[in-house]
């Protein structure tokens, strides 16, 4: 191929990629990696797996609070049906909290808070109190799709939810601070691993500190590479 299209070839990949991102709504810079275009699709279902689940919805909250909006200075965010949510903890990964509403307890009409929150939010957290029904499914889904909501699922009847093009999880869990029975938990080593639709193939991985000891969420920068086996030089010897 002539050295001119391959510039243009260049040129226009980097346009669709910038295009993607600009038209997805954000996350924290650590959790981009795993996600095509760097970032989730509106309209989208999310579902969170694992005994991480309740550390990646504070996370995915903070990116969208801190960098979501139209502007790109901040987006609002609701969390439903979570009444254990870590307020602290999300402001530690970087949440403004002053553009979070929190509904502990929605009660039997979950299905209209979350449908009033659909219209003006960026990103729904929510934890269904029961497996939901096919009619409250096709309504509050068509309403992300409408108004360009993030739903992100949670809790037990989280995976019951049809529809949702991603689902992230953490695996490879292992916490700093203790040793020898004493000390004090201060960070987590994690593998964030994204699969769906959204994420094709075997499934898009990263480590990262979720948290780190401060408290923010960023790449694990310890991961080395896996070793690679050099064979010996050979040796060069004259012909008698």
């Amino acid at each position: 191929m002539p050295e001119a299209a391959l510039r243009e070839l260049e040129t226009a990949l980097e346009s669709a990629l910038e295009s993607a991102v600009r038209d997805s709504v954000p996350v924290l810079p650590a959790l981009r990696p795993v996600l095509p275009g760097g970032g989730l699709r509106p309209g989208s279902i999310v579902g969170l797996d694992g005994p991480g689940a309740a550390s990646l919805g504070l996370a995915l909250v903070a990116g969208v609070s801190r960098h979501g909006g139209a502007d790109g200075t901040g987006g609002w965010c609701a969390v439903v049906g979570v009444p254990g949510f870590g307020v602290v903890a999300a402001a530690g990964m970087g949440a403004a909290l002053e553009r979070l509403l929190l509904v502990d307890d929605p009660g039997d009409r979950w299905p209209d808070v979350v449908a009033a929150l659909a219209e003006a939010v960026d990103l729904i957290l929510l934890c269904p109190p029961e497996r939901p029904g096919a009619a409250a499914v096709r309504r509050l889904s068509a309403l992300a799709r409408k108004h360009g909501c993030v739903l992100t699922l949670t809790g037990a009847f989280a995976n019951d939810w049809p529809g949702a093009r991603l689902r992230l999880r953490l695996d490879d869990v292992a916490w700093e601070g203790l040793a020898d029975g004493h000390g004090r938990l201060t960070a987590r080593r994690a593998e964030i691993v994204a699969g769906g639709r959204d994420a094709p193939g075997p499934g898009r991985r990263a480590r990262l500190w979720l948290p780190a000891a401060d408290g923010t969420v960023t790449p694990d920068e310890t991961v080395r590479p896996p070793l690679e086996l050099v064979p010996p030089p050979v040796e060069h010897r004259a012909i008698a």
